[in-house]
C-alpha cells in the first residue's frame, strides 16, 4: 500500500478530545487503503510553557540541556496519540525521533536534517501499524539529541515523505493557505494551489502556515504537499510545482511583524574584508537576508534583514566574537516590519513595484526600504503601520487586480 504522512500542530492536538478526533481522522485515512505515518507537535503551548521554566531556572539555559528538556513535548503528544489508536482496536507504535533514524547536525536549536534511516518505521508499517513520530527532533552522529528550531515538525514530516516516497499532509487550524493573513485581512482568499515556489518566499518572509524549512525540501524531493485544516472537512490549499503563467501576477502577501534591520560598518577595513565578514556571518549561522554591500576606501558597509529572535541571537554571538580586522560597529534598527507580495515575474514588470509604492504612498505609509526579485517586491515600514499596509496592498494588488495584474 502507498504511504500517507500526516502532520498536526500544536492546536491540533491541543486536549485529549482533539487528540480523539485526530486518531478518528488518522483511521479514516488507513481505511482508504494507505499505511499511515503520524506526524505530531507538542500540545497546544506546551513548548512555550516548558521554555518558561527553564527560564525561571536561568537566564542563560545551556542549548543541549534545552534540547532534551522541549523534545519532551512531542513525546507526550505521540505517546498520547498512540494510546487513542489503540483504545480504538488499532495497531499502533509511537517513535521519537531518534527512534525513528532522523540524523542530523549538531546544532542544538536548529540542526538539520542529514539523513533518515527509517528501519524501525518500515517494519511497523510492513507489520500494519501506525507509526507515530515526534516532530521536531533528531540524533546527532555523537547521539546527542537535537531540535529542529520552532516550526521544525513540518520539517519532519515532510523529510519522511520524501525518504518514504509519501504524500504529505499538514493539518492545522486554518483551512489552507490564504492570499493574506485572514486575521488582519478579513477579504483574504484561499489559494487552490501555489507553487513550491512561491509558497517558500511566503514562508521565509513571515508568513505562519508552513515553516519555511519544509517547504523548501518538499520543492526539493517533489514530495506532494497540502495543507488542511484539522477542526473540519473541506478543500485546502495544494502546494505543488508552479503553474505556467505569463506575465505578473501577485499570489499572496506576508508579514514579518518584528523586523530588523542589521547594518555593520567598519572602518580602516584592508580590500576583500566584505569577504572576512562574510565568513564570520556564515560561523555565526546567521540567516541574511536581503543583504546589501558597500566597500571601498577602507570602509565596508553591510545592511540585510533579521527577525527579532534571530537578530538577538546574533547581537549577543556578535558581541562573543572576534570580528574581522578593522573597526567594526553593529547596528540593530528596531520597529520595523517587512511585509512582502509574493507571485510570478515580479521583477518582469517594473509596473508591480511602482503600483505597490503608490498604494503606500496615497495611504502615507513611510518606505524606509525596498527590494525586488522575481518572485516578491517587499517593502519595509514602521510596525506601526505594518497591519495597514497589508490590507491596502491587498486590496489594490489582489482583490481589485482580479487575476493578479496590478491596479494602477
Amino acid at each position: 500500500m502507498p504511504v500517507l504522512v500526516h502532520k498536526y500542530g500544536g492546536t491540533s492536538v491541543g486536549t485529549v478530545e482533539r487528540i480523539r478526533a485526530v486518531a478518528d481522522r488518522v483511521l479514516a485515512a488507513q481505511r482508504t487503503g494507505h499505511h499511515m505515518v503520524v506526524v505530531v507537535s507538542a500540545m497546544g503551548q506546551y513548548t512555550d510553557d516548558l521554555l518558561e521554566l527553564a527560564r525561571q531556572i536561568t537566564t542563560e539555559p545551556n542549548q543541549r540541556e534545552l534540547d532534551m528538556l522541549l523534545t519532551a513535548g512531542e513525546r507526550i503528544s505521540m505517546a498520547l496519540l498512540a494510546l487513542a489508536l489503540q483504545d480504538r482496536g488499532a495497531r499502533a507504535i509511537s517513535f521519537t525521533g531518534s527512534q525513528t533514524g532522523i540524523l542530523t547536525d549538531e546544532r542544538h536549536g536548529r540542526a538539520r536534517v542529514t539523513e533518515i534511516r527509517p528501519h524501525r518505521v518500515r517494519e511497523a508499517l510492513n507489520k500494519g501499524a501506525i507509526v507515530i513520530v515526534a516532530g521536531f527532533q533528531g540524533v546527532s552522529r555523537e547521539r546527542e539529541v537535537t531540535t529542529l528550531g520552532r516550526g521544525g515538525s513540518d520539517t519532519t514530516a515532510v523529510a519522511l515523505a520524501a525518504t518514504l516516497g509519501a504524500r504529505c499532509e499538514i493539518y492545522t487550524d486554518v483551512d489552507g493557505v490564504f492570499s493574506a493573513d485572514p486575521r488582519l485581512v478579513p477579504e483574504a482568499r484561499r489559494l487552490a494551489r501555489i507553487g513550491y515556489d512561491v509558497m517558500s518566499l511566503l514562508a521565509h518572509a513571515g508568513a505562519q502556515v508552513l515553516h519555511a524549512r519544509c517547504v523548501d525540501l518538499a520543492a526539493k524531493y517533489k514530495v506532494p504537499l497540502e495543507v488542511k485544516s484539522s477542526f473540519h472537512e473541506g478543500e485546502g490549499t495544494m502546494i505543488t510545482d508552479p503553474a505556467a503563467l505569463e506575465g505578473p501576477a501577485v499570489r499572496a502577501i506576508a508579514l514579518e511583524r518584528q523586523a530588523v534591520l542589521a547594518l555593520l560598518e567598519g572602518t580602516d577595513c584592508a580590500p576583500g574584508a566584505e569577504g572576512s565578514v562574510l565568513e564570520a556571518l556564515s560561523a555565526l549561522d546567521v540567516p541574511v537576508d536581503a543583504l546589501a554591500l558597500d566597500s571601498g576606501r577602507g570602509r565596508v558597509r553591510l545592511a540585510w534583514i533579521l527577525s527579532e529572535a534571530d537578530a538577538s541571537a546574533f547581537e549577543a554571538a556578535w558581541a562573543a566574537t572576534a570580528p574581522p580586522a578593522g573597526r567594526w560597529q553593529l547596528t540593530l534598527e528596531r520597529g520595523r516590519s517587512l511585509v512582502t507580495l509574493a507571485g510570478h515575474d515580479l521583477a518582469g514588470d517594473a509596473d508591480v513595484a511602482l503600483a505597490a509604492s503608490r498604494v503606500l504612498s496615497r495611504s502615507e505609509i513611510p518606505v524606509l526600504g525596498a527590494r525586488v526579485t522575481p518572485l516578491s517586491v517587499s517593502f519595509l515600514v514602521p510596525s506601526e503601520r505594518a497591519n495597514d499596509a497589508m490590507r491596502r496592498l491587498h486590496t489594490e494588488m489582489i482583490e481589485k487586480a482580479g487575476s493578479g495584474t496590478p491596479a494602477r
